[in-house]
């Protein structure tokens, strides 16, 4: 299980903000049982497919979700699937109080 971890109050509020999101925790659940692609994702929630494009790269980049690509020899020729990885993150008095201000 992936442990997300802060050094900073900056650190901790940009996680805590990004996590914070309606749209962006549904998604999060709507893959975390099976991997879908962006446009199923999309349908399932009611969010624009290019909004749910950018979410998902984000959440790539912090490591929150393994996207694969899979291609095809009918259309559509290229699928990109994600699923979320398992991940945990505390929050607590005693380790705000240890986070640096910048």
């Amino acid at each position: 299980m992936l442990k997300l971890t802060t050094n900073s109050i900056s650190e901790l509020s940009k996680l805590l903000g990004f996590l914070g999101n309606e749209q962006r925790l549904c998604i999060l659940k709507a893959i975390s049982v099976q991997e879908k692609y962006a446009r199923e994702i999309s349908e399932e929630l009611g969010i624009s497919r290019p909004l749910v494009n950018i979410y998902l790269k984000q959440f790539e980049k912090l490591g929150l979700v393994k996207g694969r690509s899979d291609v095809s020899e009918e259309s559509p020729y290229f699928r990109r699937y994600y699923k979320s990885v398992p991940f945990e993150t505390v929050v607590s008095l005693d380790m705000i109080q240890n986070l640096k201000e910048e």
